[in-house]
Formats: C-alpha cells, structure tokens, sequence
C-alpha cells in the first residue's frame, strides 16, 4: 500500500527542471510573443507561468478585466508601460507589478528595445485563452472575434479602442 500512495504523491508533485529564455510552447497572439512556460496541469492549478515578448512600439492589449485570475508582472528586459485602474506604471527589470483579478488593465512598450515580462497567473489556466487566442485567424484584430474568446474564458473588455501605437 504504501508504494501506491508514494506513486500517487510522486504524480501530483510539480516536474522540476529549467527553461531558459524562449523555451515554452509560443502561442503568441496580438502582436506579443506568449511562452508557456507552465501550465495548470504541471502545477496542479496553483498556476500558470508565461514570458511575454513586447515588441517595440506594441499597442498591447485593449483595456481588459479578468474575473478569474490575479497577474503578477516581473519585468526581466527593456520596458513595459501597464495602465492598472487608470494609472500608469513603468516597469523596467526587476520590477514587479501585481494586477488583482477584477482591476482594468493594460500593457504596451512604448520604448525602441524589446520587452520583457515573466508572468505568474494564479489560479492556473489563462493557458487555454491564449492558445484559444492564438488560433483566430492572422491579419487584422477582429476585435468582436477577440471579445467572443475573452468571455470564453472569464475575460472582459473595458473598451472598444485600442492603444494608439
């Protein structure tokens, strides 16, 4: 009996292992390269881990609200602006930026060098939105087709507009 249950704990402990910089399954979308780095599955739902890759100039995401998750930024290149409940934070690396589930929220780099943010998304699975995101079709943002995914998964938009870039 005891093996068995060592075998059950084994399965539900996270894998341990490194991944270095760009290692993860890409699914970016709008513009930004998404890594997934973890997902709810190798967490047992605590949560999910991405890399966002900002390019320069990116008008980011429209102003948005998550029902069911909580984002912790950690800014580890360049620069990345988020607007958080209307006000504006600049995040160069090293710096963290919580954004509770239920604030409006944005991002963009308005700077000439690459961002980049490691995001620990809690409870886990912004995942499948991404991956959901991801396979609309390339070409200009429908943003109605945009808003159809978000709702999918507990994700609303403040606003019709996005960011000048």
């Amino acid at each position: 009996m005891y093996v068995d249950q060592q075998q059950a704990e084994d399965e539900q402990r996270p894998q341990q292992g490194v991944l270095a910089p760009g290692d993860g399954d890409n699914v970016g979308a709008i513009g930004l390269g998404i890594y997934v780095k973890l997902t709810g599955q190798d967490t047992k739902g605590a949560y999910s881990l991405f890399e966002y890759v900002v390019p320069p100039g990116l008008g980011g995401p429209p102003t948005h609200i998550h029902s069911r998750e909580d984002e912790l930024f950690v800014c580890v290149a360049g620069q990345v602006t988020v607007e958080l409940a209307g006000q504006v934070h600049r995040l160069s690396p090293g710096s963290v930026l919580l954004m509770p589930r239920g604030v409006p929220h944005m991002f963009y780099n308005e700077g000439e060098a690459e961002g980049r943010v490691i995001a620990v998304v809690s409870p886990s699975g912004l995942e499948n939105y991404y991956r959901d995101l991801s396979a609309l079709p390339p070409g200009p943002r429908d943003m109605a087709k945009v808003a159809e995914v978000m709702k999918k998964h507990g994700l609303s938009l403040l606003d019709k507009g996005e960011r000048p870039s």
